[in-house]
């Protein structure tokens, strides 16, 4: 049970108010909650600058990260809420009844983005992704460009085709072995509540640089009220495992990009590294690539300051 990873006190309290949360209740608050209108299982609308603007605003469309529901990104997505009518798409693992495979496709989220494109009506439209959701934004981009008003990928999940090479040809024992399958497989399933599941993330290294906002944000995302009582992470440990012992071919859909793309690298991320950014700005010339402070997790980390980067670019077009 999570509850051996807290501390003595923590347990105690967490005893002492089961059924408490910040919000009061035992319900899970869902994406729904906190983007806004759901459309369907796929795409949730966040709204436009106000009511009466909203239908006038160019249309904007943010894709997520692996284990991390769009909800995840409220503080970073505000700002852009201003200027832009924003839907977020949901990949297939927080679909309901979808159970996770052995090996992915991840061709299959492209394949997924592209009906979400398809869904919001009038021009084109902006395109935001995040690690995972950068790729499927950058397949979808190359290939119906004439959908497509913009780019922008956060700190997209790019190799190397000699990279990619190398990990397609590792053996699945060896897969396992990678850190963050490792870690996505003995995520705890269930928590007592939204609270136990705070404090267990606080103490995690990869939540440290999360204000308490950001890390709520994630949570309440996150997981869903079950009919005992307790909460359920709603993107599972084996669908986000199962991505991470994959990796799709970026580098040909790069170079036949026709849309104003910027890029964006965490200053501390391992995931796009500068070596792979200067071979991207010699396969397109016309991209704006550039770096922020945090790591691979910049827009919660840092959602305020990542906006403040993304919006010139998006309202200079």
């Amino acid at each position: 049970m999570p509850r051996k990873f807290l501390p003595r006190n923590v347990r105690r309290s967490i005893k002492q108010r089961v059924g408490w949360h910040r919000f009061g209740t035992t319900c899970a608050v869902s994406d729904f909650n906190i983007l806004g209108l759901k459309l369907d299982s796929k795409l949730i609308e966040y709204g436009g600058p106000t009511e009466a603007q909203a239908n006038a605003s160019p249309s904007l469309l943010f894709v997520h990260a692996n284990g991390y529901p769009p909800g995840s990104y409220r503080q970073f997505l505000g700002p852009i809420k201003r200027h832009f009518r924003v839907y977020a798409a949901q990949h297939r693992p927080l679909w309901a009844g979808r159970k996770p495979p052995v090996k992915v496709d991840w061709s299959c989220f492209a394949d997924d983005l592209q009906g979400a494109v398809d869904q919001i009506s009038g021009q084109s439209v902006h395109l935001i992704g995040h690690s995972m959701g950068a790729v499927a934004a950058l397949q979808v981009a190359a290939s119906r460009p004439e959908r497509i008003a913009s780019l922008t990928l956060l700190d997209p999940v790019f190799n190397s085709d000699w990279q990619l090479l190398k990990f397609r040809l590792a053996p699945r024992r060896k897969l396992l072995e990678i850190p963050l399958v490792r870690g996505a497989l003995r995520r705890p399933e269930y928590f007592l509540d939204q609270q136990e599941a705070f404090h267990f993330y606080r103490g995690k290294r990869a939540f440290a640089n999360f204000d308490d906002t950001a890390l709520w944000d994630y949570v309440d995302a996150s997981n869903e009220p079950c009919a005992d009582g307790r909460v359920r992470l709603r993107f599972s440990g084996a669908w986000e495992a199962a991505i991470y012992m994959s990796s799709p071919r970026v580098v040909p859909s790069i170079k036949s990009l026709r849309v104003p793309t910027l890029g964006l690298r965490g200053v501390d991320s391992y995931i796009l590294t500068e070596e792979f950014c200067r071979n991207w700005r010699r396969w397109q010339p016309a991209a704006k690539i550039e770096s922020i402070d945090g790591g691979h997790l910049f827009p919660m980390e840092r959602p305020e300051e990542t906006a403040n980067v993304v919006l010139p670019f998006l309202t200079a077009l």
